[in-house]
């Protein structure tokens, strides 16, 4: 009975982390409408948190008195990964398009087992080496200019790839964050930590940027972000992560570059090119095999 009901919380842990994968995937349309609306990264990311961390704060409000010491630290350093890795993925997607960074953002799942190693000395599997070799290759394939063979790897993607790095590292922390802790209080000291960070970067060098800024169309997409991309999706996923491990929520977390990009094609954003039907299977593939395939000790 216990083991069916373990079972049964893994099942719906599955399942919450699709969904917020979903969610997420519709992010980046949303970010990209933010992006149009002239409003830039800080801004964006300081709305965003700041909206996100009210409504938690108001949530939690009864729980204040449970908040302990590690919740703030394990919850410190999870916003702090968190806002580094949101401000890289914007800023990547100011200089490339909606599928590559989508795409590019999904390959924090292969640098998972790779964080674990580093921390505990526990060795990837040769499947991992070998996945994320084929990762790679898809990255590549998706780089490859439509028409000819060069590259097109550009800034925009290398800041998405910092960022997939920023993701996997915040994954791993959360991992180890919820353990034994009240996933709301880590879920509002991370959120709190990020709105805090995003604040001050802000301030210090984007202040000016407000005034460009199209408020009237972007700020809709903000809100989107605020409520549901951030402050429900980050709910969602400590959630889960409770009763699944860092390397599972990750893959299902991944197939936000998956839903992504079909909605950027869907929605007329940018055209279904041939290596971005390629390059994407490829990285998608890497992604699904790195879990279901079993590993050898």
């Amino acid at each position: 009975m216990q083991q069916t009901k373990q079972e049964t919380k893994a099942w719906a842990a599955d399942l919450l982390c699709l969904l917020v994968a979903g969610i997420w995937g519709s992010g980046f349309i949303a970010s990209q409408m933010a992006i149009d609306a002239h409003m830039s990264a800080a801004l964006i990311m300081a709305l965003r948190f700041a909206l996100a961390a009210v409504v938690m704060l108001a949530v939690c409000l009864p729980k204040l008195k449970r908040l302990r010491l590690r919740d703030i630290k394990m919850g410190g350093l999870a916003g702090v990964l968190l806002f580094g890795a949101f401000y890289t993925q914007i800023v990547g997607q100011q200089h490339t398009t909606v599928s590559h960074c989508a795409f590019l953002t999904a390959t924090n799942v292969v640098m998972v087992p790779f964080i674990v190693w580093a921390v505990s000395r526990k060795r990837p599997s040769a499947k991992t080496f070998v996945l994320t070799a084929t990762t790679l290759l898809g990255i590549g394939v998706l780089s490859i200019t439509p028409g000819s063979f060069s590259l097109s790897f550009n800034y925009g993607d290398a800041m998405t790839l910092l960022c997939a790095l920023l993701f996997a590292l915040h994954i791993t922390t959360l991992g180890w964050a919820t353990r034994g802790a009240d996933v709301m209080l880590i879920n509002l000291v991370q959120l709190a930590t990020a709105a805090v960070i995003s604040a001050v970067v802000f301030l210090l060098t984007d202040a000016g940027a407000a005034a460009a800024a199209d408020l009237q169309h972007g700020l809709p997409a903000v809100i989107y972000l605020g409520l549901f991309s951030t402050c429900l999706c980050y709910f969602l996923q400590t959630l889960a992560q409770k009763h699944t491990t860092p390397a599972q929520a990750g893959v299902l977390l991944s197939t936000e570059g998956l839903f992504g990009s079909l909605f950027s094609v869907v929605l007329g954003l940018e055209t279904l090119t041939t290596n971005l039907v390629i390059g994407g299977i490829i990285i998608m593939a890497s992604i699904l095999l790195m879990e279901l395939l079993p590993s050898k000790e």
